[in-house]
């Protein structure tokens, strides 16, 4: 019994999605899927231009669709959509069928003419929905990779050897570039998916913590140890270890990292019994490891064992082609989440976020999309919901006289994010805790661009009157 691919039936109610899915199959000799909703990212790309039918028979299902046929909508995906309902749920529960997103509504069996001749255009050529069991590895990359971050989309040869090969990962970028959604592709698309895939985050541990935290202890190792405790290698056991922001690890734990990834051994802090770590390492750094070999504070051996296959994303500032789909991803989710009833995005909010530099980079794009979209109460998201910060940015409004006319593109980046960083800085009370939490930033990340744009020797007052500019108020960011 083959499958039609550029048919789906969605429901919750699987006796429904049953008679629908065997009417369908008497009618047309073809057999479409029956999904459940949260099965719907997985399908639609922006490519296919099938039809989906949900049904509706559940009270719950009401939301479900509205929210299911919004954010298809607001991600501007193509496929054609209705709705089906049983005539108890039609006669207690409202969807609006005659919606401008929907192609129709109809009443189950009362309306099978009607459903009849919108199921037919099915029969049409197109691009069929995805099918994630049987689709091949490199496809599911691409479209993960185009639905997000079409920028990325060279990658996806090097993803699938990174995913087909137990190799060593090395993923570099500044802090928010989406290195942790990286790795976690690579290991949903490995034959590791089955398993955990755990991350560390290096640079928030402190040192005498790190050992611990990898590897486990036994109870009496040190003060405090009132019991064993398994580390992250065993934890992971045979899935995937991220160790974010490698490049904060000292010499000596370097040491014994490079310890297991060449013989996968280790002991817990205090124990004499060696174990074997069976995970798949991934590594990620926030600066380039080759400068910091050079400087002697990373290993070289080290390095050249995480190096095998590496990849670098580049800032949020310089893929502007990706900022509008993960806009969109990012309403959608949040409107979901929060009871939000938006389904578009208005160009000019789209173009004040795409001028702006975006210093925390994903982020902190996805902080300011969850702010405006609780302060929304419209059906499309405005400029006008977006924080003063990005609204009065001067990239955003153009106004090259208030950032000193540079003379190069770069140039008017970096004024930009020296601005922002200086306001952040004054919401915050000059506390870099607070200004990295406000920039969607790690305190790391924040001091170092401190220390590029020359404002760590500055005294508080001189932060703000060095560039001569009137601060916006930054109390939405």
């Amino acid at each position: 019994m083959s499958f039609a691919r550029r048919l789906v039936i969605v429901a919750s109610d699987h006796r429904f999605g049953q008679h629908v899915q065997t009417h369908i199959h008497k009618t047309f000799l073809l057999t479409a899927p029956v999904v459940r909703f949260e099965d719907i990212p997985e399908l639609v790309t922006a490519e296919t231009d099938g039809l989906v039918l949900f049904l509706a028979s559940e009270s719950e299902d009401a939301d479900r669709i509205d929210t299911a046929v919004r954010t298809i909508r607001l991600q501007q995906l193509p496929p054609s959509m209705a709705v089906l309902q049983t005539e108890d749920f039609a006669s207690s529960r409202k969807i609006e069928t005659e919606s401008r997103y929907l192609d129709g509504g109809w009443v189950w069996p009362n309306h099978l003419r009607e459903l009849n001749a919108w199921v037919r255009r099915t029969l049409t050529e197109g691009i069929p929905f995805a099918d994630p069991a049987n689709e091949p590895v490199a496809e599911r990359i691409r479209r993960k990779l185009g639905e997000w971050t079409p920028s990325l989309e060279p990658l996806v040869e090097q993803l699938q050897i990174a995913a087909a090969h137990d190799v060593t990962v090395l993923i570099q970028g500044e802090t928010g570039t989406g290195k942790t959604h990286l790795a976690r592709l690579i290991h949903d698309c490995s034959d590791r998916r089955a398993e955990r895939c755990l991350v560390v985050a290096c640079g928030a541990l402190s040192g005498n913590l790190i050992a611990s935290e990898f590897f486990g202890h036994v109870k009496g190792a040190f003060t405090g140890a009132d019991s064993h405790k398994v580390g992250k290698f065993a934890a992971a056991g045979r899935g995937t270890l991220l160790l974010d922001e490698i490049d904060t690890l000292g010499l000596d734990h370097q040491a014994n990292l490079l310890r297991v990834i060449e013989t996968g051994e280790y002991e817990p802090v205090g124990g004499n019994e060696t174990h074997h770590c069976h995970a798949r390492i991934i590594a990620a750094t926030n600066w380039n490891l080759a400068d910091a070999v050079e400087r002697g504070t990373f290993r070289r051996d080290l390095y050249y064992r995480l190096h095998v296959i590496a990849f670098h994303l580049p800032p949020l500032r310089e893929r502007t082609r990706d900022i509008a789909p993960l806009v969109r991803g990012m309403v959608a989710r949040y409107s979901a989440k929060y009871g939000k009833r938006i389904a578009s995005v208005h160009p000019d909010a789209l173009r004040a976020i795409e001028a702006f530099p975006w210093p925390g980079n994903i982020r902190q794009l996805e902080n300011v999309v969850q702010q405006s979209v609780l302060t929304c109460t419209m059906d499309e998201l405005a400029a006008a919901h977006l924080p003063a910060m990005i609204r009065q940015s001067p990239a955003a409004s153009g106004d090259s006289r208030t950032i000193g006319h540079p003379s190069s593109l770069a140039q008017n980046r970096e004024t930009t994010e020296r601005t922002v960083i200086v306001r952040a800085l004054e919401k915050a009370s000059y506390s870099r805790t607070r200004a990295a939490q406000l920039l969607g930033v790690s305190r790391v990340t924040l001091y170092k661009k401190m220390k590029k744009y020359g404002l760590l020797s500055k005294a508080t007052p001189v932060l703000a009157g060095a560039l001569e500019l009137p601060l916006a108020s930054t109390a939405s960011l």
